[in-house]
């Protein structure tokens, strides 16, 4: 996946892979992904996002990339 100003890559915490890129709207105080259920390939680990708003994601975010 390809990284922009634009958009967020959300990444697996626990082993780093990316799995979902998140685009900007411009809304920080929207809640992002609620009740998305991600799959991690490598762990096996499961994320269901709750409560993400997008303001939260770029605070968090290192060179456009948060670890969940």
């Amino acid at each position: 996946m390809k990284e922009s100003k634009s958009s967020i890559l959300l990444c697996c915490k626990k082993c780093g892979i990316p799995f979902t890129e998140y685009m900007l709207c411009g809304n920080k105080e929207s809640i992002v992904l609620q009740n998305i259920r991600q799959k991690c390939t490598r762990c096996k680990r499961v994320m269901i996002l709750k409560k993400y708003t997008e303001g939260g994601l770029l605070q968090h975010s290192v060179n456009g990339r948060v670890e969940i």
